[in-house]
């Protein structure tokens, strides 16, 4: 079987060397064409030397050379192609030309026809490259002249002897055999050996087909020596076997694609997100089209912190390259053919296409190729790219344009995946106020810095950062104002940092500073005495000069055990020290700094006689019919007006009282108290039917079996009526068990009082959360009502929850609205009800009473409405009144 019938002696292209393209590439070339010059040199010296000086007797039926060749021309332009590895597996019906030759032609004639025949077909009509064109006639030759000599050793060729046939068979086998080593030797040189186990199954095929094609042959030689018109009988097995060939083909092209597009979708699947998605997928687009590369590029995503930058990544023979390269009017240059409104993709192959194309290849580098542009939502994300076709087949067709075409679409896919991946792992990892990193990723920062330094005894750093009096400016200003001052404040230490340096926001007002490569304690001190300094400069908010001093503590270590979250901790320490001293200092953490803990127990003493002393207060915000203004209810806070430390808020002894248990008792104690209060306003004013108070309820206590019981037995104590009661929780509380958490709150539904999910949209609630559970109002989180009347997105997040919560049949509540505008735009948006410092301030008891009382009044007075003109909103008499009171 001659060398290219049974397989693709060279199944890589002609190198396409631009300039500077690597020497590897070059060499390949120049060892594949040194390769061809001794197979030619081979063949001319054996012609010379043998197959010339053989004894031309041909059988009793002459063919002529010219038949001969087209013989040999017509089943060299028509091939079968089995692919393996980045080669082709090819057949030909050519052995019926050659084992007839071998009978009915002289050996000079059939060398000379198969050498004709075969480069007529290849160049042709097939159009192999000169590189691949050398390389086939070269080992046609050397197959042919090995079989003539082969042949001429028989003592008989008596076509009607078996012993005949077999001895025929037996040669055409050597030499499909020949052939194949022959490619075999010429594949590695182009692309490197494959194992030996790989060699197998194509030289299996190899004998196989051969065998099955020379039977063939030896059936046409039968046919002929008795008599010529009996070939009439072989027309039909001919193009039953051809037909054979071509539904092989066929089938197993559809096999091998439904394959690897099965096998993208399930790399999709597992690699969702990953950045090895892309590379994978390209590689795979190189063995399904048998090409030498493929490339994605990525314009720069919305949004995207380089909106200047565009990224390439390609795949080139195996080895995976990403290069970026700014934006330019030349990208226009790539995208340009690829933008044809009537056709999805294009394919480029210079004897089919036009001069632009043409010029489009030579400015990618490229032989021929396929591309096609990304897209989504109608949105150009880039190009998909494959080109340097490497097997037999001359190049690409419209069946591999519609297969690709589904390629790029899962690579669209892939692309989304990533650049979402991105924006989650942003939002996940960053704090959204700051933009500095969050508290996870601070502690998997710090946990990656203590592994690599095992070993190296190198020291490092933590500073724990908390900013004095933040609360003051949230309450006199606004939380708009707080967010500010914090972008601020995470400005002006960047002022201080290295870029190396990781600083992070933990939540509230606290930061944390990561400091690596610090060889001595001083270097660090000269920071913490930076970041103090940093901040005494007055900060600009809302039109107004606020001082922020901060509390800073320093914790370095340089040992081998110390974990990430202990050496928070010691920083965590060292600041409540430097807070303890005075305000706007620093302090390092050494171990006799337990005075903290002792802090802490002190909290704890106090606090449990903060209550026997009366030192808690509550104060009370409204909460407003957006449409009308008038209260509906209120939200109980709680303060702690300490003897000697002042007014403390919630946030500085609720962790506390979380931590020591002594949270239930102080919460039995607000609610025992919102309630009374809340009875004695219904006891005063008796029209005010749906008047209720919003109480916050820890996860700890809502844990505990007991308290179902102590808010019936507080209710019964109090008179209030239940539905008057609103107990709001936290998602924090579904978390842990969401079973028990179900059915503890389905318990005290059974009492009569409301549930309120407070904060809602910044936890992890889910649709069926929300379905199982009792609940009656949604609180949307200040978050989503900050910008709700000027950003468009945060709009519709705000849409999306009243749509929801009236889906759900739930009422809503818009927490922290500051302004005119916000409360207008919630109104048009569908909420209900709204509180916040627009409306009114945390007030005492009887501020609130006064504004019942006034609310009444007017009510009597027929509704009179008074205009509130700074804000160019209409409130009723009692908002304003309340507004001027607080």
């Amino acid at each position: 079987m001659p060398p290219a019938d049974s397989a693709d002696p060279l199944s890589v292209e002609e190198p396409q060397i631009p300039a500077g393209a690597p020497s590897r590439t070059r060499g390949t070339a120049k060892r594949v064409w040194a390769y061809n010059g001794v197979l030619a040199v081979a063949g001319a010296t054996v012609f010379a030397l043998v197959v010339h000086r053989l004894p031309g007797t041909p059988g009793p039926v002459r063919i002529p050379l010219p038949a001969l060749i087209a013989a040999f021309c017509v089943t060299e332009s028509w091939r079968v192609y089995v692919h393996f590895r980045s080669n082709a597996q090819s057949f030909s019906l050519s052995e019926i030309a050659l084992v007839a030759g071998l009978f009915f032609a002289t050996p000079d004639q059939l060398v000379a026809a198969r050498l004709a025949g075969a480069a007529i077909g290849l160049t042709l009509i097939r159009r192999h490259s000169p590189i691949k064109l050398a390389f086939n006639l070269a080992a046609f030759v050397i197959e042919a002249e090995v079989l003539t000599l082969l042949f001429s050793l028989l003592p008989s060729r008596d076509i009607a002897s078996p012993l005949v046939w077999v001895q025929a068979l037996l040669i055409t086998s050597v030499g499909s055999l020949l052939g194949f080593v022959l490619s075999a030797i010429a594949i590695t040189l182009a692309e490197g050996g494959l194992a030996r186990k790989h060699w197998a199954q194509p030289a299996a095929i190899v004998l196989v087909g051969g065998l099955a094609n020379a039977s063939l042959g030896l059936a046409v030689v039968s046919t002929v020596s008795r008599s010529p018109v009996e070939l009439l009988l072989l027309i039909t097995p001919i193009a039953a076997l051809v037909a054979a060939y071509a539904l092989y083909t066929r089938e197993h092209r559809k096999h091998t694609q439904l394959q690897y597009l099965y096998q993208s979708s399930d790399l999709l699947q597992r690699t969702t997100g990953d950045s090895t998605a892309i590379p994978e997928l390209l590689v795979q687009l190189c063995r399904v089209f048998r090409a030498e590369v493929a490339a994605v590029t990525l314009l720069p995503a919305a949004g995207d912190a380089d909106g200047d930058t565009i990224t390439t990544i390609s795949v080139r023979r195996g080895v995976c390259d990403e290069q970026q390269k700014a934006l330019s009017s030349d990208i226009l240059d790539h995208f340009t053919p690829l933008l044809d409104e009537h056709h999805r993709g294009m394919i480029a192959v210079p004897a089919r296409s036009d001069t632009a194309l043409r010029g489009w290849l030579h400015r990618e580098g490229l032989k021929d190729a396929m591309a096609t542009p990304l897209q989504s939502d109608g949105a150009l994300l880039g190009s998909l790219l494959v080109g340097n076709r490497l097997s037999d087949v001359s190049s690409f067709d419209r069946d591999d344009l519609a297969l690709f075409d589904a390629f790029a679409a899962q690579t669209s896919v892939a692309v989304q995946n990533t650049r979402l991946d991105h924006r989650l792992k942003q939002q996940a990892f960053h704090d959204p106020i700051t933009d500095l990193a969050n508290r996870a990723l601070f502690i998997d920062r710090l946990q990656h810095s203590l592994k690599r330094r095992e070993g190296r005894g190198d020291a490092l750093a933590v500073i724990f950062l908390d900013l004095d009096d933040f609360k003051m400016v949230n309450d006199s200003l606004g939380h708009a104002a707080g967010d500010e001052l914090l972008r601020r404040v995470a400005d002006r230490l960047h002022l201080v940092l290295r870029p190396s340096d990781t600083a992070a926001r933990f939540g509230g007002d606290e930061f944390a500073i990561l400091l690596e490569d610090t060889a001595e304690a001083f270097d660090v001190i000269r920071v913490a005495e930076r970041l103090v300094s940093v901040l005494k400069p007055r900060f600009v908010i809302a039109g107004r000069e606020v001082t922020a001093r901060a509390s800073v503590g320093v914790a370095v270590t340089s040992a081998r055990n110390v974990s990430a979250e202990e050496l928070v901790r010691r920083a965590d320490v060292a600041m409540y020290r430097a807070k303890m001293k005075g305000k706007g200092s620093f302090e390092v953490f050494e171990p006799s700094m337990q005075e903290v803990a002792a802090r802490r127990l002190e909290v704890r003493t106090d606090l449990e006689r903060a209550i026997e002393r009366s030192e808690l207060s509550l104060l009370y915000q409204p909460v407003v019919d957006i449409a009308t203004s008038r209260p509906v209810g209120v939200e109980a806070l709680v303060r702690w007006n300490h003897p000697r430390w002042g007014t403390v808020y919630p946030s500085e002894f609720i962790a506390v009282a979380e931590e020591t248990g002594l949270i239930s008792e102080l919460g039995l104690h607000i609610l025992r108290e919102a309630c009374r209060q809340c009875s004695q306003w219904h006891n005063d004013l008796t029209d005010q039917p749906s008047f209720s108070v919003s109480v916050n309820v820890s996860p700890r206590q809502l844990r505990e079996s007991r308290f179902v019981s102590d808010v019936w037995h507080v209710l019964t104590e109090t008179g209030l009526h239940p539905s008057h009661l609103i107990l709001e929780i936290t998602e924090s509380f579904m978390l842990d068990s969401p079973e028990s958490a179900g059915e503890r709150l389905r318990e005290l539904k059974a009492l009569g009082v409301r549930i309120s999910l407070d904060d809602f949209g910044t936890g992890y609630s889910s649709l069926a959360t929300l379905q199982d559970l009792p609940l009656d109002i949604l609180k949307i989180d200040k978050a989503f009502v900050d910008h709700v009347a000027d950003d468009p997105r945060r709009t519709a997040f705000a849409q999306a929850i009243i749509r929801l919560g009236r889906t759900l049949g739930l009422s809503l509540i818009a927490e922290g609205v500051e302004t005119a505008a916000q409360s207008r735009r919630l109104m048009s948006l569908g909420c209900p009800n709204a509180q916040g410092y627009f409306y009114s301030k945390p007030v005492a008891a009887s501020t609130i009473g006064r504004m019942l009382r006034a609310s009444h009044t007017m009510r009597e007075m027929g509704g009179m409405w008074t205009s509130d003109s700074d804000e160019h909103v209409e409130l009723p008499a009692t908002v304003v009144m309340l507004r001027n009171a607080s």
